[in-house]
């Protein structure tokens, strides 16, 4: 089997991080020697980038929220709640990022700003999280895997379905009518669930504190201002049922359905549209392939590397990739195994023009 790739020049927890990450099961191998000049400019880590995300995602949600309440019209309440439902979506993948440590340079840095400001508001820990995840890069569709227990404890991710029972799960995501059953198959990644099990890297004592302090600190502020009411419906309501559907659509297109005989077709890249880009797939997330095999990239750079993996022969021979999720839909309904044939057009699959960042120094961020 192919070993880890060297990192060179890179701090010790970094080509640790590799290694956590590295593939380990027996099936066909990407020759990755060709793009690695590429991947490492993609793979620089951005302190200010990140901020700069974060930022806008909170700044975008506050202001929605403000403009429902100010104007008190139903109708902007659900535009409003759309908007949060989306932002809430990215928050999701960037705290993914931080499981990484693509977020920031300094690791503390990375998991602070990552459990309070994109983990926690979404009942979830980082930690928590990345112990499960880099779990889920080594043993991808096996038994060791954690997120191939999904369809033995949810059968909503069992497919293929009949139309009427896809339909019937759509409606079912949309209203949150099945999110008890979501929250059982996926507790191990609550901090609430996990506030009084033994202390360890999983769920440190600063994570804890930080958990319990923040939460009363919001709470408190939301009851003495009066606007609890206002802040169920604009967030609690669209995370319990907006944000359900749309999370949902992600993690099913990932992993559901797939040949898994080699490496390129043990998961699947999605190239989505605009809508499906606000909504479901934000900052990359949706190049999964190119994620799993260089989970170096941080996010917002993954579309710049699948346009440089479809120019390779090699990448495009095995590549499991779909156009929309309007097509994985498709896949995931078809009985055949049609639907795992690998990219045939490629050129349907790109996105434009590949403009590599400058190699910068990234010096290590002051906790």
């Amino acid at each position: 089997m192919t070993k880890t790739m060297d990192i060179p020049n890179e701090p010790g927890w970094r080509q640790e991080l590799a290694e956590l990450t590295d593939f380990r099961v027996d099936r066909g191998r990407y020759a990755r020697q060709e793009v690695m000049p590429k991947v490492r400019q993609l793979s620089q880590v951005s302190n200010l980038r990140s901020i700069g995300a974060i930022g806008f995602q909170w700044a975008t949600m506050i202001v929605s929220a403000w403009a429902a309440i100010y104007s008190g019209h139903w109708l902007v309440y659900i535009l409003a709640a759309l908007v949060i439902a989306s932002r809430m979506q990215c928050l999701g993948v960037l705290m993914h990022d931080g499981a990484h440590y693509l977020l920031f340079t300094n690791r503390m840095v990375n998991d602070v700003v990552s459990e309070l400001c994109l983990a926690f508001p979404l009942g979830l820990s980082t930690t928590l999280y990345r112990e499960e995840h880099l779990r889920h890069h080594r043993f991808t569709n096996t038994d060791q895997d954690p997120d191939a227990s999904l369809p033995l404890a949810d059968e909503d991710f069992r497919w293929p379905k009949t139309t009427r029972g896809c339909a019937w799960l759509i409606i079912r995501s949309i209203l949150g009518l099945n999110l008890p059953r979501m929250f059982r198959a996926t507790k191990q990644l609550s901090p609430w669930a996990n506030l009084f099990s033994p202390l360890g890297p999983n769920l440190p004592l600063y994570s804890r504190i930080l958990l319990v302090a923040t939460t009363l600190s919001v709470y408190t502020v939301v009851l003495s201002s009066g606007m609890l009411i206002p802040m169920l419906v604009l967030f609690v309501v669209p995370g319990f049922t907006l944000l359900n559907f749309t999370n949902r659509v992600r993690v099913t297109s990932e992993h559901m359905r797939v040949a898994a005989d080699h490496e390129l077709n043990s998961t699947r890249t999605v190239v989505p549209n605009w809508l499906e880009r606000f909504f479901v797939a934000p900052f990359g997330v949706s190049y999964h392939i190119e994620h799993h095999l260089f989970p170096s990239v941080p996010g917002r750079n993954l579309g710049r590397l699948h346009d440089i993996l479809m120019d390779d022969p090699k990448f495009t021979e095995h590549a499991h990739v779909t156009h929309s999720y309007l097509g994985v839909l498709g896949e995931l309904m078809t009985p055949a195994q049609a639907c795992v044939a690998p990219v045939q057009e490629s050129a349907m699959h790109r996105r434009g023009p590949t403009i590599l960042p400058q190699p910068q120094a990234d010096t290590e961020a002051a906790v």
